[in-house]
């Protein structure tokens, strides 16, 4: 998701660079009458300058269209989603060190314990944060889990993973996410 992101940003970044390219090309040619013998940088700059500050404008714009920091915008309605608790709620799941799982949905859901703080994990044990997050228009609900595992007072980050609240409490049997 963050490259496809990145990548129609940048396309977008280069399509409002065009519309800079007239009012470059503009105030070159003013520029260079005004001027008369007036060097090439600063010929160039005069055109360039407005296609750099198009592209800019035009990536600031789109930038706040795109939540790739969380993705918690509504895959039906494309809201932003708020979290419903005020801060993520640990687990502890089974799973050690470096070991993998393929099935995340069924794999989460049947083996999350909650817990209450950090020092009730074993040693080498991995947890996972969640947060279930609510759309603001539609009320549609998304779980976020990130999976980690503690080291040296860090966390190692292992993965995140969202999935339909629905979908994932039925799968875990119970609804203890709040």
């Amino acid at each position: 998701m963050k490259g496809t992101a990145a990548s129609i940003l940048f396309v977008f970044s280069l399509i409002t660079g065009v519309v800079g390219i007239p009012i470059g090309a503009i105030l070159s040619a003013v520029m260079q009458g005004v001027l008369k013998n007036s060097s090439v940088p600063v010929m160039y700059g005069f055109f360039l300058g407005p296609v750099f500050i198009a592209m800019a404008i035009g990536f600031f714009i789109m930038k706040k269209e795109f939540d790739v920091k969380d993705h918690t915008k509504c895959s039906e309605c494309k809201e932003k989603m708020d979290p419903m608790t005020e801060k993520d709620l640990l687990f502890k799941i089974p799973a050690r060190e470096e070991q993998k799982y393929d099935d995340a949905l069924h794999y989460l859901a049947e083996n999350m314990e909650r817990i209450g703080k950090m020092r009730d994990m074993e040693k080498y044990q991995r947890g996972c944060y969640v947060c279930v997050y609510q759309c603001r228009h539609c009320s549609k609900r998304l779980v976020r889990i990130k999976d980690f595992l503690p080291l040296r007072g860090t966390c190692l980050d292992k993965g995140t993973y969202y999935f339909d609240y629905a979908e994932f409490t039925n799968v875990r049997g119970k609804e203890d996410l709040f």
